[in-house]
């Protein structure tokens, strides 16, 4: 069996392909993914990368217990409405005129110290990241500002979905990261997912300048990638899902159940590092 057909037949069920026009824009889901398969991902002849239950459903449930005593804030709703509740904070929340706003560091330093109360010893954000080191076979470690540890591991609630936009950290935030990036990954691990809606949705569509006559806030209007391949990712309790964020990609609406995510940024750098934020 070829590679492309081999990975198509791992691709899990509840993994709806749209407009396949591109039969190498799919979704890989793998117990044990390998560094090709990221590689593969940042070269765009992947559109997704799953774990499936990378966390079990008990330390899930864990989790989401130990997180109702958290403090949660929502992005600055100035640039994206509706809310989206978080624990920890963005980087995106903190830029201005090409640096970081000082208040970044106080908040990461709080949250961190919060997520040790919350997680203690057995902190799940390490159970994935040392995954991650595994398939990379590399050196992976927080992305720095000013030789300053970034925040990772923001938990995030959607319940309204998310409009159409893309995340690149070299377009929004040029110069301000002390690494020079050649690809940008999402990564959510899945701690509650809705009983209906939630669904990533991912185009095989990056952002051009024409596409901002179509600009609506924070992202576009999805008639830009109408007529382009994506892909529609359900996931289950526990599962990891990697994406090349630099794609247009979306958040289908809850319609019932709590959809939270354990979530970062993977850039990888000209060294050959892995590097994260979130």
């Amino acid at each position: 069996m070829n590679t492309a057909l081999h990975d198509a037949a791992l691709v899990a069920e509840n993994t709806e392909v749209i407009q396949h026009i591109d039969p190498l824009f799919d979704v890989l889901s793998k117990d044990e993914p390998a560094r090709s398969d990221l590689v593969r991902l940042a070269a765009g002849t992947l559109a997704a990368v799953r774990i499936p239950h990378h966390l079990s459903a008990e330390r899930c449930a864990e989790l989401i217990k130990a997180l109702d005593t958290a403090d949660f804030d929502t992005y600055d709703e100035r640039r994206i409405f509706p809310p989206v509740t978080k624990f920890g904070p963005a980087v995106f929340d903190y830029y201005l005129d090409g640096t970081i706003r000082p208040e970044y560091w106080e908040h990461a330093e709080r949250s961190r110290a919060t997520w040790k109360q919350i997680v203690g010893d057995d902190d799940p954000l390490d159970t994935l990241v040392a995954e991650l080191r595994r398939i990379w076979q590399g050196p992976v470690e927080p992305a720095t500002v000013g030789g300053r540890e970034l925040f990772v591991g923001m938990v995030r609630e959607l319940t309204g979905g998310a409009r159409m936009h893309f995340d690149e950290l070299m377009r929004e935030f040029p110069g301000v990261f002390d690494h020079e990036l050649v690809a940008q990954f999402g990564f959510n691990c899945y701690i509650s997912v809705p009983e209906e809606g939630g669904e990533l949705v991912v185009y095989r569509r990056r952002w051009k300048p024409s596409d901002d006559e179509k600009r609506i806030g924070y992202g576009w209007n999805e008639s830009v990638a109408a007529d382009e391949p994506r892909v529609q990712v359900k996931p289950t309790v526990g599962d990891s899902v990697w994406f090349d964020s630099r794609n247009y990609h979306a958040i289908n609406p809850n319609t019932a159940g709590r959809r939270l995510s354990l979530a970062f940024f993977c850039g990888v750098t000209t060294e050959n590092k892995l590097v994260l934020w979130s």
